[in-house]
């Protein structure tokens, strides 16, 4: 699936693009769209995202995120593409929510919830794909 597709955005060919995304926000429909494409669940992305079960029940398909939310997710994204491309789609998923002795016997997905913890795992895949031990 790609980026134009998961976003529902035909303009988005840069960074800059990205950050105009996130200034405007994304809309609930489009928080579905990258669950689908990361197979996060709902339990998952409300432990990741600052937002609550009960919030986001509420709100319509088209009620816009916040920026914070937004640029988030954009980074979520990012990260599973690139561990789609490492490692391939079916393992990835099941590398994120595994242990890993890198990050302390903890899984991936439960430090995605902050821009360092992304930061981290990415750089875990960085080490993976140029074969260095993790």
């Amino acid at each position: 699936m790609s980026v134009q597709a998961v976003f529902r955005n035909k303009g988005l060919r840069n960074r800059i693009d990205f950050i105009n995304l996130a200034r405007k926000g994304v809309d609930v429909k489009t928080l579905h769209n990258i669950m689908t494409y990361t197979s996060l669940t709902n339990q998952e992305m409300v432990n990741i995202l600052p937002i609550s079960q009960r919030q986001l029940a509420r709100y319509d398909e088209n009620h816009l995120l916040k920026k914070e939310i937004t640029a988030h997710l954009i980074q979520l994204f990012e990260l599973f593409q690139r561990g789609f491309d490492v490692l391939g789609n079916d393992s990835f998923k099941k590398w994120v929510r595994t242990e890993n002795p890198a990050l302390g016997h903890q899984t991936p997905v439960t430090l995605l919830d902050t821009s360092l913890g992304i930061e981290l795992v990415e750089d875990i895949l960085g080490r993976i794909e140029h074969g260095v031990y993790s």
